[in-house]
């Protein structure tokens, strides 16, 4: 597959770069701590060290919602770290298996592999005491592919390794005799039935195992929970015991109850030198079945669990190579074809060239794993999570996020996650998130609608796939356009005063980036008209985009603060600047027109720009990095992407690559640490590959729209 990736030169105003504002920087909770960098290694020197190994977090995804998660040193320091945490078809989280306890026997000697964190006794109390220890054992901790530890006691070397089952609620658990003598091994699953923002009390509900035959423990969790199955290796031992006052630091509750998690037996297994042992766990159960019936387990299927493990690992090692394969591809494609439209010279046909991206690239492998953990399957549909490990589905989040998908030419998920929200569709609605319980979807925000329009638009133009744009794409844009223009549910309609509103009453409002996205709907529309053979539609799609372009500049513009108002309300203006106004100038073509676009960009990097995300307002302490993508897109663009612009947003993702380096193996957190947000890797993907230059020089002709030339280049009302 080709795209031609789409640079609106247009959109960079003429005239004097701002000088840079010098400002106090506001660095957020996760800035702080260090992260797990892409492929690197944690020796002893980090893992000896409780609180530099509880620092380092990993997170890895099945593809339907539900995850793994935790720390390098073992323990859990949230409440949503768990082994297996399973997602209900809807969306509701329930955490299943917390984690795996281990005790390598060596010899005459034992030792506590695990490691887990109490409150001290008062009146030590508020330290955090770990029992046991077994951080202090290990020797090395990595994270990719995914994560995998080693401890050495009395000679022995031991490694444990684990991974989600892609399309199952189901990991599995392998630990391997490396080196020294053979041992013997102990694995305590402990067991909870909660959501992962809770903790759970003891109570009588768990019976504890069922079923026990070889190889095999089917465990009922109580309250309604489906029973949790263990394939294994080894022999069941039996017990009910209770692990009590678990805590986790890193949610901040000092006074939260304590974490308890049902223990029903342990497994045993001899290490001889050289040897292994393997548990999958699963709420499937008749796992094997299914993905034999999938074709990941060859044919004929494998005799003992270690074969099937091995399969599954092999199949999965292969999968994420195939992905940073097909990421690094398709993310070179398009920024050869930006680097054209940025003005260089076309990419030479039939000529073997040096990739410019490849799985060296010190973002995109990560920021397109990042990405792709975000794809799901739910209620029968694709889409994507943009808040890892249990952020709802947030629909203008998740079709903000679309585009970065077009970027990496992953275009049948972006087709399939556009089809899913087209088909829901209310009165040009778009909906904003659905119910966890029963996936009704909920209606009211207008800003869904509006970002579908926009990924519509770009996935068209890009797969010029015409007969899609006739059929569908056009259709439903359309009828979001002609919806909004009426008037719809919750308010939302063009007002007469010619901006688009929502709210009734006192809520009424007509917001900055609500009327930045509807401009952009508009130019959009008119695209797509034009695609479809409508010519009429697409010229009067355009004159009503210049309408409102002059409307916006009339009633929003804030001339003496040198940015928008954020929105107009019965009570009149409410003041900016925000971060969403960067709307106005980083989507193509922009709304502001002229010197607007500089100015805006300015008082955003004055008030509001930090290099690990901007503030939510002026002087706020709370930062997001969603809005660095739109950020660096701007500022790139008003400078007139030169050289000196460029080596300042290489820089700031510099700074943001060695803060991130060490805490997370592949996510970014955004305003909280304890969320991975996909929003923010999707928007820096999409800058890094098509905003920044890689040396190539630009041509005058570059500075031209052809799409729209007249609104980017400040043509006045009836011009």
């Amino acid at each position: 597959m080709r795209l031609a990736a789409w640079e609106d030169p247009g959109c960079r105003t003429r005239g004097p770069s701002p000088a840079p504002v010098a400002k106090p920087e506001t660095v957020p909770p996760w800035a702080s701590r260090a992260m797990v960098r892409r492929g690197m290694r944690l020796g002893q020197d980090v893992l000896t060290d409780l609180s530099a190994a509880t620092a380092r977090e990993w997170l890895i995804t099945n593809g339907l919602g539900g995850y793994a998660s935790g720390t390098a040193a073992g323990a859990h320091t949230r409440s949503s770290h768990a082994l297996l945490v399973a997602s209900g078809p809807h969306g509701r989280l329930s955490l299943v298996l917390l984690k795996l306890d281990e005790r390598l026997h060596a010899g005459s000697e034992s030792f506590d592999l695990a490691c887990n964190l109490y409150a001290g006794a008062p009146p030590a109390s508020p330290t955090v005491q770990p029992r046991p220890t077994g951080h202090l054992l290990l020797e090395e901790f990595r994270a990719n592919p995914w994560p995998t530890w080693r401890w050495r006691a009395a000679g022995v070397t031991l490694e444990k390794s684990l991974f989600l089952v892609q399309g199952h609620h189901a990991v599995a658990v392998s630990y391997r005799h490396i080196d020294g003598p053979p041992g013997r091994l102990t694995v305590s699953p402990l067991l909870t039935t909660r959501a992962p923002d809770a903790v759970a009390e003891e109570t009588d509900g768990m019976p504890g195992a069922a079923q026990a035959v070889p190889g095999r423990v089917r465990i009922e969790r109580g309250g309604g929970a489906p029973s949790l199955s263990l394939w294994h290796s080894g022999a069941f031992m039996p017990a009910r015991v209770w692990q009590r006052g678990l805590i986790y630091p890193a949610d901040g509750a000092a006074d939260r109850p304590g974490d308890s998690a049902f223990v029903p037996g342990y497994l045993e297994c001899p290490l001889p030198v050289g040897g292994a042992f393997h548990v999958v766990a699963g709420i499937e159960e008749d796992l094997f079945r299914a993905l034999a019936v999938e074709g990941r387990l060859g044919a004929p299927p494998p005799r003992t669990l270690a074969e099937c493990v091995e399969l599954l690992e092999r199949g999965e090692r292969d999968r994420v190579t195939r992905l940073c394969r097909a990421s690094c591809a398709g993310a070179d494609d398009t920024a050869h074809e930006a680097a054209t439209a940025h003005g260089g010279p076309p990419r030479s046909s039939g000529v073997r060239e040096e990739p410019w991206v490849d799985a060296r690239d010190p973002w995109v492998p990560r920021l397109a794993q990042a990405l792709t953990d975000g794809l799901i399957e739910r209620g029968g549909r694709t889409t994507l999570l943009t808040s890892l490990p249990d952020g709802p589905e947030r629909g203008a989040d998740t079709l903000r996020a679309l585009p970065a998908l077009i970027t990496l030419r992953a275009f049948e998920p972006a087709r399939e996650v556009l089809r899913g929200y087209v088909e829901y569709l209310n009165e040009g609605l778009a909906p904003e998130g659905f119910d966890v319980e029963d996936g009704t979807p909920r209606y009211g925000d207008p800003a869904p609608a509006l970002w579908l329009v926009h990924a519509a638009e770009l996935l068209a133009r890009r797969t010029e796939d015409v007969e899609l744009v006739r059929e569908k794409i056009y259709p439903a844009v359309e009828s979001i356009v002609q919806s909004y223009r009426a008037g719809t549910h919750g308010g939302i309609r063009v007002g007469s005063e010619g901006l688009l509103c929502s709210g009734v009453g006192g809520t009424a409002a007509a917001r900055a980036d609500h009327n930045a996205l509807w401009f952009h709907a508009l130019v959009a529309t008119a695209q797509l008209a034009r695609l479809s053979g409508r010519k009429e539609g697409g010229a009067f799609y355009l004159a009503w985009a210049r309408e409102h372009q002059y409307r916006v500049l009339e009633a929003l513009w804030d001339e003496k603060r040198g940015c928008l108002h954020e929105a107009l309300t019965p009570n009149g203006p409410r003041p900016g600047p925000s971060p969403s106004q960067l709307l106005a100038v980083s989507l193509s073509p922009p709304l502001l027109p002229a010197e607007r676009p500089a100015r805006l960009v300015e008082t955003v990097e004055r008030e509001l720009f930090t290099p690990f995300g901007l503030r939510r307002s002026p002087g706020s302490d709370v930062v997001s990095t969603e809005w660095l993508g739109p950020f660096i897109t701007a500022y790139l663009r008003v400078h007139q992407r030169s050289a000196e612009a460029q080596e300042r947003a290489r820089g700031w993702f510099a700074t943001l690559h060695a803060q991130l380096g060490e805490r997370w193996a592949t996510h970014i957190p955004d305003s909280s640490p304890a969320t991975a947000s996909v929003l923010t890797a999707a928007e820096l993907l999409r800058v890094w590959i098509e905003e920044l230059d890689r040396g190539q020089q630009r041509s005058p002709e570059s500075d031209r729209d052809p799409r729209v030339p007249a609104l980017v280049r400040g043509v006045p009302r009836g011009g």
